[in-house]
């Protein structure tokens, strides 16, 4: 068995033998490797019951969650970090990952998803393995909104520390800098 599916059996095993211990009463997180070989990382009230059961997460799920999709060669770096964790800029355009979030707006159930190196967004996707040998898949995501005034609209998970974690350029005022040139 390689590193990665090792790392991957265990977050699944930890997350099954806290619930068969009784510890909680649902998960909510979950992962899985999906057809193209992508792990797509997810976050919201018991989806990590659900995808135990076999149960897809799609855009008609009747509540809000989070998904982060990564190649594998992400986790794999992940895993060989020093800090066991491996955090990436939204600023860097990489169309292998995307981060998906399903939420109220006001009254109504929307899906977003974003891509590093969409017009006015910012922030990070991260993969990391906890000390109890979870492995994880977290993002904050910062989309400027606003067409004569600009404001924020953040999108998170959480993240984990990171000593190596990127900078980001835009994420406080984006008119302090040059801006890309999909954002003008």
């Amino acid at each position: 068995m390689n590193l990665r599916m090792a790392l991957f059996s265990a977050s699944i095993l930890s997350a099954l033998s806290c619930r068969a211990a009784g510890t909680f009463t649902e998960t909510n997180r979950g992962a899985l490797i999906e057809a193209d070989g992508r792990f797509a990382f997810y976050s919201g009230q018991g989806v990590g019951d659900l995808l135990a059961k076999g149960v897809a997460i799609t855009d008609d799920h009747p509540t809000p969650f989070m998904r982060l999709r990564v190649p594998a060669q992400f986790v794999d770096a992940a895993a060989i970090e020093r800090d066991r964790v491996l955090t990436l800029s939204f600023e860097v355009p990489d169309a292998s990952i995307e981060a998906t979030v399903h939420w109220f707006r006001r009254t109504t159930l929307e899906t977003l998803y974003f891509h590093p190196g969409d017009p006015w967004t910012t922030g990070y996707a991260q993969v990391g393995t906890g000390a109890d040998n979870v492995t994880v898949g977290l993002f904050e995501v910062i989309k400027w909104e606003g067409t004569t005034t600009k404001w924020q609209e953040v999108h998170t998970t959480g993240l984990l520390p990171d000593s190596n974690q990127p900078g980001l350029k835009y994420a406080d005022d984006p008119f302090s800098q040059t801006l890309p040139e999909n954002w003008k």
